[in-house]
């Protein structure tokens, strides 16, 4: 899966033709303002994050997908190991991450604790899926590497956060995000001019 930051750094480190180019943060600006004020509704911050990277990832993969089309041809290849290898490389992780979006975009709606652990676990397997096919393309294709760590990375954050947030435990887990917000984000008050 990849997310809108992490093609921007793919674009930056994929770029070995022409300088430099200097990167622009308007985006994680603009994302990080949207999350932040939503903060106090129970899909917010961190958690609205998460949904607009894997939203957003949707995105990137299908615009990468189309670019390298070619990349799935067999007969692009120099052997059929070769191809199957790439296959079981990119597939995998391609199948995972739709998976993903699939119980991530239920869990919306119903909310319920049992999906968001198969949502984990589905997280967790694509973090493997990630490490096998970097195995296979340290060997292979070396220049996907770096686009593994691209997946494993913030997948295992995100896994981590999925694990640890208080947020995630109140509106999946307790369902009492309205009363809980009170305590984790007390409303200000408004001084009277």
């Amino acid at each position: 899966m990849l997310s809108l930051s992490n093609v921007v750094v793919w674009l930056a480190t994929s770029a070995s033709n022409s300088p430099p180019a200097p990167t622009y943060p308007g985006g994680i600006i603009v994302a990080w303002l949207i999350c932040n004020g939503a903060k106090r509704n129970p899909i917010g911050g961190w958690l609205l994050f998460f949904y607009w990277q894997l939203y957003g990832g949707l995105l990137m993969t299908s615009i990468f997908f189309a670019m390298n089309i070619q990349s799935y041809v067999p007969e692009n290849f120099d052997s059929s190991e070769k191809s199957a290898l790439f296959l079981i490389s990119v597939v995998p992780v391609l199948i995972l991450y739709l998976a993903q979006l699939a119980v991530g975009t239920i869990l919306l709606s119903v909310r319920t604790w049992d999906l968001l652990k198969l949502l984990r676990w589905l997280i967790a397997a694509s973090i493997v899926a990630a490490i096998v096919s970097t195995v296979i393309d340290q060997f292979y294709f070396p220049d996907n590497v770096a686009l593994n760590f691209l997946t494993i990375v913030p997948e295992s954050l995100w896994l981590a956060y999925l694990f640890r947030s208080v947020r995630v435990k109140h509106v999946f887990r307790t369902h009492d995000w309205e009363i809980a917000v009170n305590s984790i984000y007390p409303v200000k008050p408004k001084v009277a001019t």
